[in-house]
């Protein structure tokens, strides 16, 4: 089957030499540009870190180790993935099996924030759960936005030709529905995507045909595909 991969690098390669180990056609066409942004590590000390991805430990880390209280910080990533990147540059992080926010705040270390500072570390805009229930739970929360996502302003024309489309998260399936239907793509495309809440974008966003894969990893993505080719 050919796959429109539509996720920013270099995760975009990584994932789709795994399609393509697993006999798919991958098209490599990332929908948005990661940007650093070159802002400043807020002022204060931080008990605690968060990457909210492998762009932000990219991003954000060398200006981090700067900081007189990076040493005794915690370390959380939000997924094994993230955490992988980290130890590459000598970190350590724990990491919930659940990448995702929800995953995060599910662990024991996160329960009670009662007196803590936590330092998000992340993109531009993004979802307000993680930041939102910590402060909820007692910790003083602050973000370090380290890069940016820029959005792609046309469509690579080999992707009209693809049978499906993975969309890893609701940013990636919103740029990636825009240069669909505005090159003339059909509505009714298959669609994967990860948890549930991104495949009730579906309507927002003009695609008709989502399928929630129940996961972000290699093989939710090619269950649900062995799935489409099933139905």
């Amino acid at each position: 089957m050919k796959v429109w991969v539509t996720r920013s690098q270099p995760g975009a390669d990584r994932q789709a030499a795994e399609l393509g180990d697993a006999g798919h056609d991958p098209v490599v066409a990332p929908v948005v540009r990661i940007e650093a942004t070159g802002s400043a590590v807020p002022a204060g000390s931080f008990d605690d870190l968060v990457f909210l991805s492998e762009h932000a430990v990219r991003a954000g880390l060398p200006a981090l180790r700067a900081m007189p209280w990076f040493v005794s910080a915690r370390v959380f990533a939000v997924g094994r993935r993230t955490a992988a990147v980290l130890a590459e540059a000598g970190g350590r992080a724990a990491a919930p099996g659940d990448a995702t926010s929800e995953g995060l705040l599910a662990l024991d270390d996160l329960a009670d924030m009662r007196s803590r500072s936590v330092l998000l570390v992340c993109g531009a805009g993004g979802r307000e759960l993680l930041q939102a229930t910590l402060a909820e739970r007692g910790a003083r929360v602050a973000r370090f936005e380290c890069y940016r996502r820029e959005p792609v302003r046309r469509l690579d024309p080999r992707v009209l030709v693809c049978d499906a489309i993975i969309a890893a998260s609701g940013e990636g399936l919103r740029q990636a529905a825009r240069l669909w239907l505005a090159a003339g793509g059909r509505a009714d495309v298959p669609v994967l995507v990860p948890p549930a809440r991104v495949a009730g974008l579906g309507v927002e966003v003009g695609l008709t045909s989502l399928h929630d894969c129940d996961g972000a990893d290699t093989g939710a993505w090619l269950r649900g595909l062995r799935a489409l080719t099933q139905d």
